[in-house]
């Protein structure tokens, strides 16, 4: 009767595919992945991405503003808000790709990347915030 416990860990990794390889390395699964150098940064990142599309769509819709930047109001006229969306979360995904794959031969300069990249990005939501608050302290036509 087969053995219920594995006598080394290689031995249930040898029947999923998985354990030493040719050279001595261990191989990965097919759908694992490293993890991610910068958890804590890209959550930020998602959060202030977020929080610039709330706040556009709020000032443009409800507020009748004027989008300024000149790649977004071309992204907003010919695609409307969802490809506003899908734009902004596509270009992130892009910033979050090269600071996985720089920060794998350099640390320090994928860390100054994904912080450089958390500066920019808050920089339109602040912006926004100080329009909607200067908005509401100073309401128009009252």
């Amino acid at each position: 009767m087969p053995q219920s416990n594995p006598s080394s860990p290689n031995d249930s990794l040898r029947g999923k595919g998985e354990g030493i390889g040719a050279k001595g390395r261990s191989r990965p699964r097919f759908f694992s992945f490293p993890p991610l150098r910068f958890q804590d940064e890209y959550v930020w990142l998602v959060f202030l991405a977020g929080m610039d599309v709330m706040l556009t769509w709020y000032i443009l819709e409800r507020h009748n503003g004027e989008e300024v930047n000149p790649v977004a109001k071309l992204v907003l006229d010919s695609c409307g808000l969802w490809g506003a969306i899908g734009f902004k979360f596509s270009l992130l995904l892009f910033v979050i790709v090269a600071c996985e794959w720089i920060s794998r031969d350099s640390f320090k300069v994928g860390k100054f990347l994904v912080w450089f990249a958390l500066t920019v990005s808050s920089f339109p939501v602040v912006y926004s915030t100080a329009l909607l608050t200067y908005h509401w302290m100073n309401p128009i036509g009252s």
